[in-house]
């Protein structure tokens, strides 16, 4: 087409045509100005294209991710409630209370409720590249990307609360479980043919009448109380976060 104006525009100069020449010298120009918009839009729609597919792929592993770390999350909040619940159970046999426990219910739980020790631990490897690589601007759902970047310090919260049950455990109920107990029995959980038998008998009577113990079992489920308060408040934010990334996985498709 541009050869067919260009030879039209030498046979008017050759002629001598100069408003026919700038006329049709306009028309060259605006066609080829059409043609640059044209293949402008098209390549911004390719591009447009491949970002809403790399968009859709990312918020599909997301969703992986995140309902994966959902399933661990609950699995937390249960183990945080069972711990709760075994103390709870130890608490009702402390001080001038009857102890009404056997050897082997209470071996089972202290064992359970005191030396066991939660920690979330997220997979967030898919979340960590997608923040380091830049490609999080990538997602256009504002929401949905304030909550991804803010996961990490929701995170370390719920961490560090952990991190102080597990130096309560390690500071002060290991080395009393060791001095008061019989912590071989406690921690074979009755299975005498897992491991070596002790060579001692442990009157738990007496330990259960220590304030020392019932503050320790009690220090123990409060902290797990704590434990499933921000494992149940983190899980709300993974719930928007799912919910946002099925909403987006359901426009793109």
């Amino acid at each position: 087409m541009i050869k067919f104006f260009r030879k039209i525009r030498y046979d008017l100069m050759e002629k001598n045509k100069t408003g026919k020449y700038l006329k049709y010298a306009i028309g060259e120009i605006v066609l080829v100005v059409i043609g640059i918009l044209i293949a402008l839009q098209i390549n911004n729609w390719n591009e447009n294209r491949k970002i809403n597919k790399e968009e859709l792929q990312l918020i599909e592993s997301l969703h992986k991710e995140f309902t994966y770390n959902k399933n661990e999350l609950e699995r937390s909040i249960k183990r945080a409630q069972l711990i709760q619940k075994s103390c709870e159970t130890i608490l009702n046999n402390t001080g001038n209370r009857e102890m009404k426990l056997s050897k082997i219910e209470s071996d089972s739980l202290i064992n359970w409720g005191l030396t066991s020790i939660i920690t979330y631990d997220p997979s967030n490897g898919i979340l960590e590249n997608i923040i380091s690589s830049g490609k999080i601007q990538i997602i256009k759902n504002e929401k949905l990307k304030n909550l991804l970047s803010s996961w990490n310090g929701f995170l370390n919260d719920v961490k560090e609360d952990e991190t102080w049950a597990v130096n309560e455990r390690n500071q002060f109920i290991f080395p009393f479980l060791y001095k008061n107990s019989n912590y071989t029995s406690i921690t074979s959980d009755g299975k005498q043919n897992s491991q070596i038998a002790s060579g001692f008998d442990a009157d738990y009577k007496e330990v259960y009448k220590l304030l020392e113990f019932e503050n320790l079992v009690n220090s123990t489920r409060i902290w797990n109380r704590k434990n499933e308060r921000n494992y149940k408040n983190l899980k709300r934010s993974i719930d928007e976060i799912i919910a946002l990334c099925q909403q987006e996985i359901s426009l793109k498709k």
